[in-house]
């Protein structure tokens, strides 16, 4: 599905929302080997698809950026679905048995509106279910309202859904203007097979059964930009991140992580270098640029912004360059995976803000924000 980009606040009620449903599915995968039963095999998975997604979106709220991109494949996204509807069904199941003070309330009923929203924006056939048994006796009106407006984006409008009679014999029931079931299998009438028809509104790579691996996200064809190169003083450092720039581009699009984290590194030092170079006497440097320990530099002019896991992050950064000699890489293998390239992608988009190169934040497309922010 499309790149998402969504206020913190709301990403955050995202990462909530994983988080309470991988707590659910954790104690009852729980009480399930507690109690001798042998729970489904789609259990486990599901548990790991969940806790995957929960780790993707609390690295994607760790930034200092107010908005937040996210790239999800289509089972992810359902996944991020189900786990909306689960997080509404709790804070509605909160709202009716618990003494909840005003504020409160009033927090919890605007965050179940946008997790509600979000749901019905994000939804997409087929639906997922999580194995998981309802929080009350009755369902709510939130839940039921809910359930109501996903069937409605993904099925259609009832009124306008194709209707089926029981199979009849003899042609009373063409004479009636009625199509049975039987007589659309027979192609008496030319509607076609609406079994295939459906067949064909669904590409293969909406399948989201939990048993299967997800679709691998679909390449983008306009990246989010990472810096702003008008900030640079060298012309020379211009030119090196222009060309490293589109290469980056080409080598996330193609998901080669290993030669997109050297051009990441490459990116990070061109920065380094130029904001280094007229801030000589305060760093104490001395010599040419290529006799300076960049990690150092880097850290050292983040200050306060540079978090305690920012020295391990920089140190795997320009390091790196590793990965392109083999000699090393015969005695010492190191491989690249989407989840770490993305940390590093992470640490190097607040490195450039706190060094005041990052690129503005887009302006959100229209109807990408359904409801307004969440108070803090």
């Amino acid at each position: 599905m499309p790149e998402l980009q969504v206020k913190k606040v709301v990403a955050v009620c995202f990462l909530e929302s994983a988080k309470l449903s991988l707590e659910h599915l954790g104690a009852h995968r729980l009480s399930r080997s507690q109690s001798g039963v042998a729970g489904p095999g789609a259990l486990p998975r599901m548990y790991g698809d969940v806790r995957r997604l929960r780790d993707y979106l609390q690295r994607s709220v760790s930034g200092y950026q107010d908005v937040v991109a996210l790239d999800l494949s289509e089972g992810d996204a359902a996944l991020l679905v189900a786990c909306c509807r689960r997080s509404v069904e709790a804070i509605e199941h909160r709202l009716v048995d618990g003494a909840v003070p005003p504020d409160e309330r009033r927090w919890l009923a605007r965050k179940l509106e946008v997790l509600s929203d979000w749901a019905v924006e994000m939804a997409a056939k087929p639906l997922m279910e999580l194995p998981l048994s309802h929080l009350g006796t009755s369902t709510g009106e939130a839940v039921r309202t809910l359930t109501f407006r996903l069937t409605d984006k993904v099925f259609g409008d009832v009124a306008k859904r194709q209707k089926f009679c029981a199979p009849q014999s003899g042609p009373s029931s063409k004479a009636q203007g009625t199509t049975t079931f039987g007589e659309s299998l027979a192609g008496d009438q030319a509607v076609g097979d609406p079994y295939q028809e459906a067949a064909e509104e669904v590409p293969a790579q909406l399948s989201l059964s939990p048993s299967l691996p997800s679709a691998p996200p679909p390449a983008r064809d306009v990246l989010p930009p990472l810096l702003d190169r008008r900030k640079l003083h060298d012309p020379r450092l211009r030119s090196l991140i222009r060309v490293d720039m589109n290469a980056l581009n080409r080598c996330q699009r193609d998901g080669d992580h290993r030669l997109a984290t050297v051009l990441l590194a490459s990116v990070m030092e061109s920065v380094v270098i130029d904001h280094a170079v007229p801030r000589r006497s305060e760093f104490g440097l001395s010599g040419t640029p290529d006799t300076w320990n960049v990690q150092d530099v880097l850290l050292r002019a983040m200050g306060d912004c540079a978090q305690p896991k920012d020295r391990a992050l920089s140190f795997h950064l320009f390091a790196s360059r590793n990965l392109l000699r083999p000699a090393l890489q015969m005695v010492t293998p190191a491989v690249v995976t989407a989840a770490s390239f993305e940390l590093l992608h992470d640490f190097v988009s607040r490195a450039l803000h706190a060094l005041g190169f990052g690129a503005p934040i887009r302006t959100l497309p229209p109807g990408a924000m359904s409801t307004e922010d969440l108070p803090r």
